[in-house]
């Protein structure tokens, strides 16, 4: 059949009530395919907020307390003394570990009373050194300086406040901290998840 045979294109032909509902199911597919994938970000995000994980991030009274070293081990004139901390018993949402290496911490006693800083720099979260020498704290990686009260003792630190404290105990001849690790390189101390 040669173009000028071919019958004109009729509305009514059953050719194109065929195409009709062919068109609008491929119409409305794609519109609901569309909308699933633009839904799709936002419920994977409702995750995080529902995360049974995160309801106790930061509370103090779930931390639980560690069993770090005998109060006998630290020297009774202030020096620091580094001890790695291991907790007993980590539970996520779903999952029980035990004697999970969480950081580590300087001890320093004078008398009954210890104080415990965290190994982490409040700057970047670079392990801090003690000097002896100096009678410092010293972070290498940007040149912080802290004295060992914690406090920063150089104007020009880029260490936005002083080395991060945690709560001690001493109880039955053994230290006892809430181990915490702190949001890096803000003036605030906010403990992480």
């Amino acid at each position: 059949m040669t173009e000028e045979n071919k019958a004109p294109f009729d509305s009514s032909s059953d050719n194109y009530s065929e195409e009709g509902p062919r068109r609008k199911f491929i119409v409305v597919s794609t519109l609901a395919v569309s909308a699933v994938c633009g839904v799709f970000p936002f419920a994977a995000g409702i995750t995080t907020l529902l995360d049974p994980v995160k309801k106790s991030a930061g509370n103090k009274e779930k931390v639980p307390w560690t069993k770090v070293a005998p109060l006998v081990n630290l020297s009774e004139d202030g020096k620091p003394a580094k001890y790695e901390i291991i907790l007993e018993k980590v539970k996520d949402a779903w999952t029980t570990y035990k004697n999970v290496p969480a950081g580590a911490v300087y001890l320093s006693r004078k008398g009954e009373e210890v104080t415990a800083f965290n190994l982490k720099c409040p700057h970047l979260g670079c392990a801090v050194d003690y000097r002896s020498k100096s009678d410092d704290y010293f972070c290498p990686c940007h040149n912080s300086t802290f004295g060992l009260d914690g406090s920063v003792t150089d104007a020009n630190s880029p260490s936005p406040r002083g080395l991060d404290t945690m709560d001690t105990k001493v109880e039955d001849g053994f230290v006892w901290i809430r181990f915490q690790h702190f949001r890096p390189n803000i003036v605030e101390k906010i403990p992480l998840a």
